[in-house]
């Protein structure tokens, strides 16, 4: 039997890449090469990053939407990933995926050419993208400066904050949503404070009351819920605090282990009205088992093993906390897909299937 009347899977990697070509290149000089594992395969795999070439795992993604009842996912990128890809994927597929919009192009134009990175004309690519209308919302989470690591330039929290505005603009123009990254993977060493390979947001989920009262009409998804990749609850915390004091405010739940909703679902001013279900479907990241421990099971990515080479079952083990859940069914459907519906304004295959149709 199926979880949800409509079940949508709200974060989707159906991009791959294959590191062949361009890890034969590093490999091609004199000496051994490094083990799998080592400090100098780390530091190569982190090298190759931005040489990935992305193919279309759209596949294996349909597989795991047949075998769980997922009638529909939404499309996200991330390093490397095209939106030409994802809008193919949409189109091969009807019915099937919706795409967000991701400022890359921009992104590698600056790298190329060593100009000075603009918040504006990164979301000038984002009008543009959104302008086509292949696109239903923004993300994964909002574009920044791809130099500032290598210039250790301090992050200035109400700096950023007039830069993410570029891109508010831009969703309140076409009346989308936005996705706001909060988390961390543990297997790729980013900064914290002087630059990094991930926003300097994502740390500070905080940030959000101040954006959430700055553009109130603009939906604002915490992706992850502040739990990406490890057991830590702190961000998860801070996370529930801004969506129960605005409302605008969601959280992502698919990377949530079973005890993790118990709070926002009990919360008044969150509920399940709030919830979105969304798996990171495709990063691949292992779930490491801790028996008797709390949690027992959860996502994260071991430093000294190998990234992982088949499709982790992401989407299987995400049902199954959520499955746990003893709510009623009306609200089960909107975390599982209802609410994601309305958010993005989904075609869906009957009226009145959730308690918002009235809205």
């Amino acid at each position: 039997m199926k979880m949800g009347r409509f079940i949508i899977d709200s974060h989707v990697h159906a991009q791959r890449f294959a590191a062949g070509k361009a890890m034969q290149a590093k490999l091609s000089g004199d000496g051994p090469a490094p083990e799998p594992g080592s400090e100098e395969y780390r530091k190569l795999h982190e090298q190759l990053t931005y040489e990935l070439q992305p193919y279309d795992n759209s596949a294996r993604l349909l597989f795991d939407m047949e075998c769980y009842g997922v009638d529909m996912c939404v499309l996200t990128s991330a390093f490397n990933m095209t939106n030409e890809l994802n809008v193919k994927m949409v189109q091969d597929h009807p019915g099937k995926f919706v795409a967000l919009a991701y400022g890359d192009t921009y992104r590698q134009k600056v790298q190329r050419s060593g100009e000075t990175w603009s918040a504006a004309a990164a979301a000038q690519e984002l009008d543009d993208l959104l302008a086509t209308g292949h696109f239903v919302g923004i993300g994964e989470g909002f574009p920044q400066d791809p130099t500032l690591g290598a210039k250790h330039r301090p992050i200035d929290i109400h700096q950023r904050l007039d830069e993410i505005g570029h891109f508010m603009a831009v969703a309140r123009k076409y009346k989308v949503p936005v996705r706001y990254h909060v988390g961390l993977t543990m297997g790729y060493t980013t900064g914290f404070c002087r630059g990094s390979g991930a926003n300097p947001e994502t740390y500070n989920p905080m940030w959000v009351h101040d954006l959430a009262i700055e553009w109130p009409d603009v939906p604002i998804i915490f992706e992850h819920g502040g739990v990406q990749a490890w057991w830590w609850e702190k961000w998860y915390e801070e996370c529930l605090n801004v969506a129960a004091a605005t409302d605008n405010v969601y959280l992502e739940t698919g990377t949530w282990w079973t005890e993790l909703y118990d709070k926002p679902l009990r919360d008044p001013n969150i509920g399940a009205k709030k919830l979105l279900w969304g798996t990171d479907w495709g990063a691949s990241l292992p779930i490491e088992w801790q028996p008797g421990q709390h949690p027992e099971t959860y996502i994260c990515q071991r430093r000294k093993t190998p990234p992982v080479r088949h499709q982790v079952d992401v989407m299987g083990w995400s049902l199954k906390q959520i499955g746990r859940l003893n709510i009623p069914q009306d609200d089960l459907n909107l975390i599982l897909g209802g609410n994601v519906a309305r958010l993005y304004r989904l075609p869906l295959p009957h009226t009145r299937l959730f308690p918002f149709v009235e809205d």
